[in-house]
């Protein structure tokens, strides 16, 4: 009996993992299928993206996860070359290959929150680095994707609540 319990205990968190694993994937495939996602974003959450340009390609550029709530996790959608990037600790996520010349969007959302919806963070900065050192802070060193909700500011948009920011960088 006690065998048939730990069974069953077993079977609820692989179909409770199961869950959730699809409902974060709904996310991001959402902007990466539906063309009208970065608009109707913007639409809903009133928000206006970080606008940015890069000079000399896109060789040695990073987004350096710089802030993130203990046990969250963040995304980034890359909506012109249909990829994304999901992290879990602070670190860097090298931009070639996710990039093209030209005009790119990118969405960063908040796909796993540690039990704790009301309070998370994360924080992103631009830079280019040349053997794993950094050359140019773009931004003037301010964060090119952050949101912080601790659960006590009014919410000022729907943005604050999801975790969604929206950036574009243009690579020339």
């Amino acid at each position: 009996m006690r065998y048939i319990n730990y069974l069953f205990i077993i079977f609820i968190i692989i179909l409770s993992v199961n869950k959730t694993s699809f409902a974060i994937g709904k996310i991001v495939d959402y902007f990466l299928s539906n063309q009208n996602a970065w608009n109707d974003t913007k639409r809903i959450t009133d928000s206006t993206p970080i606008k940015i340009v890069v000079e000399d390609g896109m060789e040695g550029l990073w987004l350096e996860l710089t802030d993130l709530t203990n046990g969250d996790e963040v995304a980034l959608v890359f909506l012109e070359t249909k990829k994304a990037e999901k992290m879990k600790y602070e670190g860097f996520c090298n931009l070639n290959g996710k990039l093209i010349r030209g005009k790119n969007r990118i969405v960063s959302v908040i796909t796993r929150n540690h039990g704790n919806r009301k309070k998370f963070h994360y924080k992103f900065i631009l830079q280019r680095r040349i053997n794993n050192v950094p050359a140019k802070i773009y931004n003037n060193g301010d964060a090119v994707l952050e949101c912080e909700y601790d659960g006590t500011l009014p919410v000022e948009n729907d943005s604050d609540l999801s975790g969604i920011n929206l950036l574009e960088i243009e690579v020339r």
